[in-house]
């Protein structure tokens, strides 16, 4: 007997016992479909926050007061800091010499009014000169906002482009006033399209001076400092000459711990990565299982078909089959009950990775390798589990076959 014939038997007995069938395969399928919807989810989430972290420079940190809080005390710790004020921003500016870029940053949320028109919620941004760089914004119409802007505190903004459709619709909106809160601010500048990050857009903001915003935000509150460095070899000296900066200014002695904190983008990411990992170890040890519960059902169902077809296995061998031919026949049997549940798990996981990207800001795309997988490890399954009933089936004598009833 042929492999096709062997595979077609095996199809032949999941057609015949269906229920039977789907149960033996329900396992597999849930394992397949766990790993192909997760890889799929994991590795498109992994390459698209690398991207963005690229964009935004990897070569880029903050100086602020709270740092990453992991846990309440490192928050209530964070609270006894002092503000990063302005004057601190100017300091670095002057001081960290490899700094390509020093940009003081603060943020609220208010309503943002023209006419008769308003928008709530508006992502409203203090930025001194630079924020355009290290937050990738590129003006689609109009300019930035200029140093002259922010040492003369002037009363201008540039919006995204969400704002200005909804505020403007369609109308050019540049020269024209708006209200942010009780201030009036004139529009300079509008920004390209961003599009949405994590299912956040990143078009809904206004961005104004930084010294405009303190003026007339808010009297006290701490800022925070991002720094790009001149290039990624000279990131740890920047990073610590803005330490040195920021510790004389605070009178730190030494052997004292920083009151202030320095954030990388490789804390961000190492965080994202633990969490990430995490939930993928947890649904990999889930799917596999899965996938050993779903091979012992099918060693159990072959160890069963081998019973029901001990005559058939005695007629065989009485007629020349080899062990290694009935050994074959089985494990290509298994084999292939095994790769059916798969390939149903190959085309759900397919789909809840398609289902995850159409429902969810998550980004989600079919992993080929993810897909090999699956069929690798079905085909693995059905060898191993299988390999037991099969070696039991090669072994029978054909004569107590023949006799067994």
């Amino acid at each position: 007997m042929n492999l096709r014939e062997s595979a077609g038997i095996a199809l032949g007995a999941v057609r015949a016992n269906k229920l039977r069938s789907f149960l033996t395969l329900l396992g597999t399928i849930i394992g397949v479909m766990s790993v192909i919807g997760v890889i799929s989810v994991v590795k498109e989430l992994n390459v698209y926050v690398s991207e963005k972290l690229i964009q935004a420079g990897s070569n880029t940190f903050v100086v602020d007061k709270w740092g990453f809080i992991t846990s309440e005390d490192a928050w209530e710790e964070a609270q006894k800091h002092p503000d990063v004020t302005i004057d601190d921003a100017d300091a670095l500016r002057l001081g960290v010499k490899h700094a390509a870029l020093v940009v003081a940053q603060a943020s609220t949320r208010e309503s943002v009014r023209w006419r008769t028109q308003r928008v709530n919620g508006v992502d409203i941004r203090g930025r001194s000169p630079g924020y355009e760089v290290i937050e990738d914004l590129k003006a689609e119409d109009g300019r930035h906002l200029t140093e002259l802007d922010d040492q003369r505190r002037r009363a201008v903004c540039i919006v995204g482009p969400e704002i200005s459709d909804e505020l403007f619709h369609g109308l050019d909106p540049i020269d024209r006033t708006i209200r942010i809160g009780e201030q009036t601010f004139q529009v300079v500048g509008v920004t390209e399209r961003k599009g949405k990050l994590l299912g956040q857009s990143q078009d809904r903001f206004v961005c104004i001076p930084i010294r405009s915003f303190i003026k007339y935000k808010r009297e006290r509150g701490s800022l925070e400092v991002a720094i790009k460095s001149v290039d990624q070899p000279s990131l740890p000296t920047a990073e610590q000459e803005a330490r040195n900066i920021m510790r004389g200014r605070r009178h730190l002695q030494p052997g004292k711990p920083d009151n202030f904190a320095v954030t990388t983008s490789d804390t961000w990411l190492d965080f994202y990565n633990n969490l990430t990992g995490g939930i993928f170890v947890v649904t990999i040890g889930v799917a596999a299982i899965s996938l050993l519960v779903g091979g012992i059902v099918i060693m159990n169902i072959m160890l069963v078909s081998v019973t029901e077809r001990t005559r058939e296995i005695g007629v065989r061998k009485a007629l020349g089959a080899r062990r290694r031919d009935i050994l074959a026949q089985f494990l290509t049997e298994s084999t292939t009950l095994s790769l059916s549940g798969g390939l149903i798990g190959i085309v759900l996981g397919v789909g809840l990775a398609l289902l995850v990207g159409l429902l969810t800001p998550l980004p989600a795309t079919v992993s080929i390798p993810a897909i090999v997988l699956g069929i690798a490890m079905s085909c693995v399954i059905g060898v191993f589990f299988g390999s037991y009933p099969a070696w039991r089936a090669a072994k029978l004598d054909p004569i107590e076959a023949l006799r067994y009833e």
